[in-house]
């Protein structure tokens, strides 16, 4: 599903991916792990179309992502720093969602609305606290029937319980739908109970990359 082959990319002389090469099975739910500055959030903006590898590829069912409309509509993401636009409440950003992913279902966003109850769907975004904020992330991204998930450290903001809640949301949709989910994560332990793989990075490169029941 999703083919990363020897990616480097370079800012201001540093190397923030070198060489890196990685493979997440569709259907699958992939942990990409590593300590702040490992190039985790690099990766996966090359994954979602927003970087330009400098050489190497990343590609999609085959395909190149970057410039390409078709690929990036079947990408779901919630970024480590989420962006709406300003003044947009969670309602708002719905119509906007429904206008870019063809598969966007109105209907599972007003079942979903039972989720997140404590959402205010009418009230800017920005003025919601960040937990707030990150479960109107989720409350969206669930709703586009993405079939690629990418999730840059999902869970910080969120209670335990909301936690909870949402990783189930998630495995109910790679089970029900066969939805391929990548989460990126400085702890292990967050994703040791619901990832299949894991890929282990650091300075730019891959150490190791296993099923987690090998590892």
């Amino acid at each position: 599903m999703i083919q990363v082959n020897n990616v480097v990319k370079t800012f201001d002389g540093s190397r923030a991916l070198d060489g890196l090469t990685m493979k997440v099975e569709r259907g699958s739910i992939y942990g990409l792990v590593g300590p702040n500055g490992s190039g985790k959030s690099t990766i996966l903006r090359h994954i979602t179309g927003v970087y330009r590898p400098d050489s190497g590829s990343v590609l999609v069912e085959g395909k190149p992502v970057y410039e390409d409309p078709e690929v990036k509509a079947r990408i779901a993401v919630i970024p480590d720093e989420l962006y709406y636009f300003n003044s947009a409440s969670t309602r708002d950003m719905m119509r906007f969602y429904r206008g870019i992913y063809p598969k966007f279902d109105p209907e599972r966003y007003e079942t979903l609305r039972r989720a997140f109850p404590e959402v205010d769907e009418k009230a800017p975004i920005r003025r919601l606290s960040k937990g707030m904020q990150k479960q109107s992330a989720f409350w969206l991204a669930l709703c586009c029937d993405p079939e690629i998930l990418v999730l840059d450290e999902p869970v910080d903001g969120l209670d335990p319980v909301m936690r909870r809640q949402v990783m189930g949301l998630i495995l109910s949709d790679v089970a029900g739908h066969g939805t391929t989910v990548l989460i990126s994560s400085h702890n292990l332990r967050e994703l040791e109970d619901v990832c299949d793989y894991v890929g282990i990075m650091n300075r730019g490169k891959m150490l190791l990359e296993k099923s987690l029941a090998d590892m």
